[in-house]
């Protein structure tokens, strides 16, 4: 998800009358792009009202938000509606990172994940990486986006804002 800012969003939030006219007057009002801005939910508010909550996250993409769906794989995942979701990445849970230290490269799922994902249009964020041999498996094995302590630790927004114009003049 790129140079986003990211905000993580409850099913509370999500069903509210005015919820999408006040994301859009928000992002208006601060005059950056739709683009810039990603939304974050948990899989768990598939669990109810699918069709209305994905009916919402169409509107958002469709302006260029970007939808993430975040713990992946530990919460309500149906595969079969995977590829009807309004969504633009997965992010795989910490969970299925960390047993990238203690399972052996041939029995762990996650690769299996980042291909799935892919295979459903999906790009993949890997969160709480925190060692270089989980680095080296989620390359070799394609996953779009790393997250976690061996990126950076939390920063606050000067200290973000430093850190993400850095990578822009390294990356260049």
């Amino acid at each position: 998800m790129g140079d986003l800012s990211s905000y993580n969003i409850s099913i509370i939030q999500l069903l509210q009358k005015n919820f999408i006219d006040s994301i859009f007057r928000a992002v208006e009002e601060v005059g950056i792009p739709f683009q810039s801005i990603g939304i974050e939910i948990t899989e768990t508010v598939f669990s109810s009202n699918f069709q209305e909550i994905n009916r919402i996250l169409g509107l958002l993409k469709s302006s260029g938000i970007q939808i993430a769906i975040d713990d992946f794989g530990t919460g309500y995942s149906s595969l079969a509606r995977e590829r009807e979701l309004n969504v633009n990445c997965l992010k795989i849970d910490k969970m299925f990172i960390d047993k990238l230290l203690t399972m052996n490269e041939e029995t762990t799922i996650t690769s299996d994940i980042v291909s799935m994902s892919h295979k459903l249009g999906h790009c993949v964020i890997a969160e709480g990486l925190e060692h270089e041999r989980q680095r080296d498996y989620l390359e070799k094995h394609g996953c779009d986006k790393l997250q976690g302590y061996l990126v950076s630790k939390p920063l606050d927004e000067d200290a973000a804002i430093e850190f993400a114009n850095t990578y822009k003049r390294n990356a260049n």
